[in-house]
């Protein structure tokens, strides 16, 4: 039998089907390795209510809070707007506590991040995780500083079209699309208010166009303004890719597609999970240039592992970069195992 001297401590909620648990069913893939896996939930972590180790070495893998961020950031009596600063500082300070808690529990072991406490929040902040992807080289959309609406209007009347996101938000959530003639938005306008859903999921588009009341209280918010990517169309559908990358490989490319008026290709919000040989219809070199961009995405934000997503642009040679995801969910595990495939990687890492 081969002597256990590491541990992979995951941390994560049972909320979390989609990584935490996916990871930890797949397990299996340690056995004959070096590596022993623990797994702990963040309530148990805050409350320092951590597993004995023996081994020396320890390497955590933090996945998603959902507890805390569903009972602390964003509650469901959250009146306020999505996406907003404060969901950014609450999240750096609950990262600092746990890395905090973690060090001292296991003081004068040797411990090691999957993705450091210190980077978990950074892709949070829109402006801040483009400004990093933009200094490796990588393309990333034309962004506005204006906050006006003769601003909006001059971009508009010029050609522009335009995302406005709110800067700390995810998953599709808190989106609006403005092109001459036709805006839409997954907020809601109720009273002189923007109004938030109180899901991660569903955040269906509305026409508002030419509503200017919401469009003002909207650029008084936390946002980034920047222009829409001219996409490449496969068989007539807009669509993004998902790649899953660990240290210098892509582990599995997922295309996302949607109809080519869509506003958005998340399938949080409605888009269609493609097939694996979608990759097949794709230009090659541009798919390349794509992986490459992925990889320095994740570089950028000195992370380790993390899910980027990337658009490929109507030139057929272009690449431009939307988000990165400190927290991707993984595929099904009948589509892609890829755990199986992080597993291996661990285990290659950390001999």
């Amino acid at each position: 039998m081969i002597k256990k001297t590491k541990t992979l401590l995951v941390i994560g909620d049972d909320k979390d089907f989609d990584t935490y648990l996916k990871f930890i069913n797949q397990k299996k893939f340690f056995y004959g390795s070096t590596i022993e896996v623990k797994h702990i939930d963040y309530l148990s972590v805050l409350k320092k209510d951590l597993p004995n180790i023996a081994s020396k070495q320890i390497i955590v893998f933090p996945c998603f809070p959902f507890s805390y961020w569903d009972k602390y950031i964003e509650p469901k009596n959250y009146k306020g707007v999505y996406g907003n600063k404060s969901f950014y500082t609450k999240f750096v300070a609950f990262w600092k506590e746990v890395e905090k808690i973690i060090k001292k529990f296991y003081n004068g072991k040797k411990l090691a991040y999957i993705n450091h406490p210190k980077h978990l929040a950074k892709d949070r902040d829109k402006e801040l995780t483009k400004r990093s992807v933009a200094g490796a080289g990588v393309s990333v959309p034309k962004s506005f500083s204006n906050r006006t609406m003769h601003g909006i209007f001059s971009l508009l009347d010029s050609g522009f079209k335009l995302f406005i996101k709110v800067k700390y938000g995810s998953m599709g959530k808190g989106i609006t699309y403005l092109e001459k003639g036709r805006w839409m938005t997954n907020f809601r306008f109720r009273n002189g208010k923007i109004v938030s859903k109180k899901s991660d999921y569903g955040w269906k588009f509305v026409d508002f166009t030419n509503k200017t009341t919401f469009l003002k209280q909207l650029l008084k918010q936390d946002i980034i303004i920047e222009e829409a990517i001219n996409p490449l169309l496969i068989q007539g559908r807009k669509f993004d890719l998902r790649m899953y990358v660990y240290g210098d490989r892509v582990l599995y490319i997922y295309g996302r597609s949607n109809d080519a008026e869509a506003v958005t290709t998340n399938i949080s919000q409605g888009a269609k999970g493609e097939k694996a040989s979608f990759v097949n219809l794709l230009p090659k070199n541009q798919l390349e240039t794509a992986k490459k961009a992925a990889i320095k995405s994740i570089k950028a934000l000195e992370l380790k592992f993390g899910g980027v997503d990337v658009m490929l642009c109507a030139d057929k040679k272009n690449v431009m970069f939307i988000e990165v995801n400190t927290f991707p969910g993984f595929p099904k595990v009948r589509r892609f195992n890829l755990s199986k495939y992080l597993i291996k990687e661990i285990i290659k890492d950390y001999k």
